[in-house]
């Protein structure tokens, strides 16, 4: 072996570099076996990401806002003011409660039966007691503010008043020192939260958010990807001002923003790759692209098609492709999913006239939706 050879003079990537790297390659190669889920609403408005001033944080933009109210947890003697929950891990707490809401189609979530095992579920370290402690912090602050949530849907204006986790008693045992103390084993969604996120679930690959924990930016930028791209219709520009005012309202220059922002969402991409998102001058040019998970492929791959198609949205015609069409489609262009082309069929078929033949129209359609012109 010579010098150059030495594995002791081969320089080593940063850690969070590499693990991005580890899970983009694993993402390329491999169909993931299971989906993780964010409300919709979540990838449009963020959650805080630094600890904010004061006992409530709004943000909102165009059609969508987050009111939320830190609350107080009962310790057994008296109550006990908590702060707004903040950073990545009651983002990715979030994303593992609503998986499994949504896997199971209940309200009940099984959140197991230590600290240690949740944490494990989450790819958090679980080696030191700092992370015990932070963990459980941010997640009482979870469990303990009350949420608003205002949006649009079909030309109305909703306001959604709910408290997430309605009953959480695991937060409620004092272990003491920060040994993991033992939980029951689920807790409660409200019912109206439930509701909410079954109609406004948005699937995301496990091992994306795994690799982003670190950056609470990042998982909110992935998140959004997921959201906007596969529902666009037409390229569109956002400015670097326009992204300030949706994720950087705490700071102040928009310049200081675009200088975290720009990284996270190179991270961001390198874990969805079938985004198509380009640098431009004043901003970001996004493309109609396929969602980050092709639940198709999942459930060929792993069969799981019937848990996979129980916990996704009803789609909007229930009107299906004959296999004939489905398998020209594979053929012609082997790298894409038919049924995330026919959900855009669907939707760009919404505000028309139904077609003579489903089929012929829908392979028309797909030769614009393949060039990114739908």
């Amino acid at each position: 072996m010579s010098d150059d050879d030495d594995p002791k003079d081969t320089p080593k990537l940063p850690a969070i570099q590499s693990r991005i790297l580890d899970a983009s390659v694993e993402i390329e190669q491999e169909d993931p076996l299971e989906i993780v889920y964010q409300h919709s609403l979540f990838c449009q408005v963020a959650l805080p990401r630094r600890r904010p001033e004061g006992r409530t944080f709004e943000r909102s933009y165009r059609n969508g806002s987050v009111c939320m109210e830190a609350g107080k947890l009962w310790n057994g003697h008296q109550w006990v003011e908590q702060p707004l929950p903040a950073g990545p891990k009651p983002r990715l707490a979030l994303m593992h409660i609503h998986s499994q809401a949504i896997k199971t189609r209940s309200p009940y979530v099984d959140i197991g039966r230590s600290c240690a095992e949740f944490l494990d579920r989450l790819g958090l370290n679980t080696d030191g007691g700092s992370t015990y402690r932070l963990f459980k912090r941010e997640m009482k602050a979870l469990a303990a503010c009350r949420l608003t949530l205002g949006y649009t849907e079909a030309g109305k204006i909703i306001t959604l008043n709910t408290q997430p986790i309605s009953r959480f008693e695991a937060w409620l045992t004092p272990d003491g020192d920060y040994a993991p103390a033992l939980w029951p084993a689920e807790l409660r969604l409200s019912q109206e939260y439930f509701e909410s996120l079954q109609e406004h679930a948005v699937p995301l690959d496990p091992r994306a958010v795994s690799a982003l924990a670190h950056s609470a930016l990042a998982l909110d930028v992935y998140s959004f990807l997921a959201r906007r791209l596969h529902s666009l219709q037409k390229p569109v520009k956002v400015t670097w001002h326009q992204f300030h005012a949706q994720f950087g309202q705490e700071f102040k220059d928009w310049r200081n923003f675009k200088q975290e922002f720009i990284p996270a969402v190179r991270a961001a991409l390198a874990l969805y790759l079938t985004a198509k998102v380009e640098e431009v001058t004043g901003g970001l040019m996004l493309h109609p692209s396929l969602p980050p998970v092709h639940a198709a492929s999942v459930a060929v791959s792993h069969g799981l098609a019937a848990q996979v198609r129980a916990t996704l949205p009803a789609p909007l015609t229930i009107k299906p492709l004959k296999p004939v069409t489905v398998e020209r489609f594979r053929t012609l262009y082997p790298r894409c999913d038919p049924y995330a082309c026919k959900d855009a069929f669907d939707a760009w078929l919404d505000s028309k006239k139904p077609p003579c033949s489903y089929d012929a129209a829908f392979m028309g359609f797909a030769k614009k939706w393949i060039k990114g012109k739908f």
